[in-house]
């Protein structure tokens, strides 16, 4: 629970600090940071993909506040709209052992006596109608990070995800087979995915007839460090099947191989696949590639920074493209469209393609500081623009090129500036009875408590408002550890009543 002190000491913070937002923590020093490009807009009238106010997120449900992990499952995979605010790091909190981090396989003894310490993995099946907002601590700048939980938008439609770190450092795989994320579920070890940061797709029954789409990933982190081998992580944010209308903005990529893959594979081609918005993303150390890698689809590329990286924007197989004022430097292949991909170039002044003491470069551009590149790349051109695929497609801000770098290094990632005020005048008390709700809210997937196992459903013990008058009821473990539900045998309830009047009592739990 967040008590009031620290919501003070944060507007205290903010007030002070030299980025000071409007009411609605949209803007800072006069720059808009709504929402803008694909998200933004409502879609063709008459398709599944169609929204009236374009991406909304969980806006018109509950604002709640996650303080456990479990909360945070169960909240985002209810079938009703939330919004949900974090102010902590977040992981499942379940101890295993690896051999290496760098490496991650699990011990075959995991009582602690080899290998070193880590926690298991998990999988957030985020529903429809959603979003997820970190609280950056004032105290060390931070917003929360998510570790080794993979987030997972299977056919879901309007969410929004601000101001959050993820990374898969560390997370646990099997010794054998593919390198998937391994959670502890009802006493096993169960993989549960690919270890992607963020993953959007749309295949649940078919990739033929399933849709999703309507979502902004904005002002996040995404990292995992070094690694034994390129394939140890997958992907940092990736898209595959159709979904549409999605705005990727302000993000920090960094420390990884392979970021960004939008279309699994030339089958994953067809018409009307993926209309994405990519702005003021800073691409930083990346050693491998895909910044991103698109397939199909239709990509508008604008005020991106890249930095120290491989292979960047990979415009492959019938995937079409518009770039505009995006800055590259230090890197290999930031950008090409030589392999059966289109690319339409702004060239306004002030405004185009900047390359600086990068080694393969568009035909007909030099590096700005006179290093001689080593490869031309051939440009296949198309003349498309976003308005051609929606007439309401809009930005916020579009920098000259010049200004890029300053800006995203600025702007570009978690903690930079404060959004949870956009949806909250206050970060929210702690809600069992909420909570309760959502275990029960025909989620996407069950929610595992902090052993491990199924939570079937919340005791009435804790969800009851008590004809005593209890108002709240937490449940704490003989030695004082908090409990999200009741274990069966003693514990201690400490239960608060509408005058704010503190009771605590032993109970037996059957």
């Amino acid at each position: 629970m967040t008590c009031s002190c620290f919501v003070k000491s944060l507007m205290t913070v903010f007030a002070a600090c030299g980025s000071l937002l409007s009411a609605n923590a949209q803007e800072a020093d006069g720059r808009n940071f709504g929402i803008d490009g694909f998200a933004a807009v409502n879609g063709t009238p008459g398709t599944p993909h169609y929204l009236e106010g374009g991406t909304t997120g969980g806006a018109g449900g509950k604002v709640v506040y996650a303080n456990t992990f479990q909360q945070l499952q169960a909240y985002l995979q209810a079938k009703d709209p939330y919004v949900v605010i974090v102010d902590k790091d977040m992981d499942t909190g379940i101890k295993c052992w690896v051999d290496d981090l760098s490496t991650g396989h699990l011990c075959n003894n995991q009582d602690g006596s080899e290998g070193v310490e880590t926690t298991y993995g998990e999988r957030v099946m985020i529903a429809s109608n959603k979003t997820l907002v970190g609280v950056v601590n004032p105290e060390t700048g931070r917003a929360p990070l998510f570790s080794h939980i993979t987030f997972v938008m299977q056919c879901a439609s309007n969410v929004i995800i601000r101001n959050c770190r993820f990374t898969m450092e560390g997370a646990p795989i099997l010794k054998s087979g593919e390198n998937k994320i391994v959670a502890f579920r009802d006493g096993v070890q169960k993989e549960v995915g690919d270890p992607d940061c963020i993953s959007i797709q749309a295949d649940e029954n078919s990739a033929k007839t399933d849709w999703g789409g309507h979502i902004w990933v904005d002002h996040c982190e995404f990292f995992n460090g070094d690694a034994a081998d390129k394939d140890r992580y997958d992907g940092l944010l990736d898209c595959k099947n159709n979904v549409q209308w999605m705005t990727f903005s302000y993000n920090h990529f960094h420390h990884h191989d392979k970021a960004c893959l939008f279309g699994k594979g030339d089958s994953d081609v067809f018409d009307g696949c993926r209309t994405i918005s990519m702005h003021h993303n800073w691409f930083d150390n990346i050693a491998g590639s895909r910044l991103p890698l698109q397939r199909g689809g239709h990509l508008h590329y604008f005020n991106n920074y890249m930095v120290g990286s491989e292979d960047g924007w990979d415009v492959r197989s019938k995937a079409v493209g518009y770039i505009q004022a995006c800055y590259f430097k230090d890197s290999k292949a930031p950008v090409r469209s030589d392999r059966e991909g289109s690319l339409n170039i702004d060239k306004t002044e002030g405004y185009g393609v900047t390359y600086e003491n990068c080694r393969q470069l568009m035909e007909g551009y030099a590096n700005i500081d006179g290093t001689k590149a080593d490869k031309s790349l051939t440009v296949n051109y198309t003349d498309w623009t976003p308005e051609k695929t929606d007439g309401g497609y809009f930005v916020n801000t579009l920098d000259k090129t010049a200004d890029v770098p300053g800006t995203v290094q600025k702007y570009a990632g978690a903690g930079k500036i404060e959004i949870w005020t956009a949806y909250a005048d206050a970060v929210p008390a702690e809600d069992i009875d909420e909570y309760a709700a959502a275990i029960k809210d025909n989620p996407t997937e069950p929610t595992y408590d902090a052993n491990g196992d199924k939570i079937t459903g919340i005791s009435a013990d804790v969800a009851q408002v008590e004809a005593g008058g209890a108002v709240a009821m937490q449940y704490y473990s003989l030695g004082g550890v908090r409990l999200d539900a009741p274990a069966a045998g003693i514990c201690i309830k400490k239960s608060v009543d509408g005058k704010g009047r503190l009771s605590a009592m032993k109970v037996m739990v059957k």
